[in-house]
């Protein structure tokens, strides 16, 4: 059952948006398991074409000796148009049931098509689901990439020009009131929005989280392709076994620019403590590294809405409980990650 939302403190006088992307990664410990993920959205056709989105992830468990073993690896190929309906999908290892997803949305309802058609991986946990699980949040922010390019940059503001557009996008924009932390009714982002305005999105330069000394800390993933705006969704969860597990994660959102640069659009750490035995949730914080607007950082302090609550049913009860002012799209999406914490720590026992 849902709770009734905090009542939101007055605004003040707000600190400017995070932007401290971090540098680096979490070093591996000995008695861990790993899961890491990333989904790349690119254009080979050009803006306005279908969205080719190439993903993978991997489990890698460091044993107590030091040694590491592959406990499962998985990729996704997705294309989706220009109203986020997938066109095509595949995967490897295939799953039968997958083209089931073929012709649906890949924002409204469906979260609720993937349970239907893959139940069992959706119960198990898997790699596949890992990365399935995140595509609303892919083609919905994908498309920004293109911010970053001049002339794409330019079009999208000749876009939103006239008054028809105008009165068009204050609509849309009036559904997004209070929606999320962010776009809190009183909140300068909301306001300039509503008057057609740019809410002014914090976009700051990323720091590598590649780990020099650790050539395995990561799995391995596809660059920029030449000539196409990209945009990432990268995840990193680690499980360390002892009295407490010990849960960290790390969730981030980047652009690419055509110079090949990185931009950080959404970023958050989390670390998380987790009763080995009742598998629920005993602490949890959240830093907001990189975020849009001033008004964001706000929703990390509602994290503990989900103290007590099981792991493996944090998807479903992350937007139940930490919902409209009390979230934030990204931290939720951050937060529903940790659901499989339970399957890693049993990859986790199987290897050691």
């Amino acid at each position: 059952m849902a709770v009734p939302q905090r009542a939101l403190p007055p605004l003040g006088g707000l600190a400017p948006p995070p932007a401290d992307p971090h540098q680096g990664t979490t070093p591996r410990t000995p008695g861990s398991v790993r899961r890491t993920s990333h989904l790349n959205a690119t254009w080979p056709g050009g803006r306005g074409q279908d969205m080719h989105i190439d993903a993978a992830a991997r489990d890698l468990v460091t044993m107590t000796s030091g040694a590491v073993a592959v406990a499962g690896e998985q990729q996704l190929q997705v294309t989706v148009d220009r109203t986020r309906v997938l066109t095509s999908i595949g995967s490897s290892p295939a799953v039968e049931t997958l083209p089931g997803l073929v012709g649906g949305s890949g924002g409204s309802g469906y979260r609720r098509r993937l349970r239907e058609l893959l139940p069992d991986e959706a119960d198990a946990g898997s790699l596949l689901y890992f990365l399935l699980d995140d595509m609303p949040g892919v083609t919905l922010v994908g498309p920004f990439a293109w911010r970053l390019w001049p002339e794409a940059a330019a079009d999208m503001r000749r876009a939103t020009q006239g008054a028809d557009r105008e009165a068009a996008g204050i609509r849309g924009f009036a559904r997004m009131r209070d929606i999320c932390s962010g776009f809190r009714s009183d909140g300068l982002p909301i306001q300039r929005m509503m008057t057609a305005k740019d809410p002014q999105h914090n976009l700051v330069p990323a720091r590598d989280l590649a780990q020099p000394d650790d050539p395995v800390a990561w799995h391995a993933m596809r660059p920029q392709p030449a000539g196409s705006a990209m945009m990432r969704r990268r995840r990193l969860v680690d499980v360390a076994a002892g009295e407490q597990l010990a849960v960290t994660s790390l969730f981030r959102d980047s652009i690419w620019a055509p110079d090949g640069s990185e931009t950080v659009v959404h970023e958050y750490g989390l670390r998380a403590a987790v009763d080995p035995r009742s598998l629920r949730l005993t602490a949890i914080s959240a830093d907001p590294r990189v975020l849009p607007f001033d008004t964001c950082p706000a929703a990390a302090g509602n994290v503990d809405l989900l103290l007590g609550e099981p792991m493996g049913t944090l998807r479903d009860r992350v937007v139940e409980l930490v919902l409209g002012t009390d979230g934030c799209t990204h931290l939720n999406d951050a937060l529903r990650a940790l659901a499989e914490v339970p399957v890693m720590l049993g990859e986790l026992a199987l290897a050691s």
